[in-house]
């Protein structure tokens, strides 16, 4: 029982990762807005890497300080990570990257061009 849930989630968010929903898309905006993220901060990110999936804004609460190390499972389109790479500066150790454990998604970032030293 427990596999089939996780197969249906992976599926599920899966198929929103191929969808082209992001931030241009006024539902997918008013979902992140309503979560606490800025128009500024959704503007300052690439629009693909918000998928409408927010389930918390971690970046308004985690008071993230330049040169920590940020890491985000579950980052779906990497919403937080762009805005914790600009929190961190180019100090933050480590790659900036985004982990999700969907295996369809786990390069969709690289394979949409997104590149996070660029935050």
């Amino acid at each position: 029982m427990a596999q089939q849930v996780l197969e249906s989630v992976r599926a599920k968010y899966g198929a929103v990762a191929e969808s082209g929903l992001s931030s241009k898309d006024a539902g997918v905006k008013a979902v992140a807005q309503a979560f606490g993220y800025s128009a500024e901060e959704l503007r300052s990110i690439p629009a693909e890497a918000n998928m409408g999936l927010s389930c918390g804004n971690p970046t308004a609460t985690a008071h993230i300080q330049p040169g920590e190390v940020v890491v985000d499972l579950g980052s779906g389109g990497g919403l937080d990570v762009f805005l914790a790479a600009k929190m961190v500066g180019p100090e933050g150790g480590g790659d900036r990257d985004r982990y999700d454990a969907g295996d369809d998604r786990a390069g969709t970032g690289k394979r949409r061009g997104w590149r996070l030293q660029q935050c």
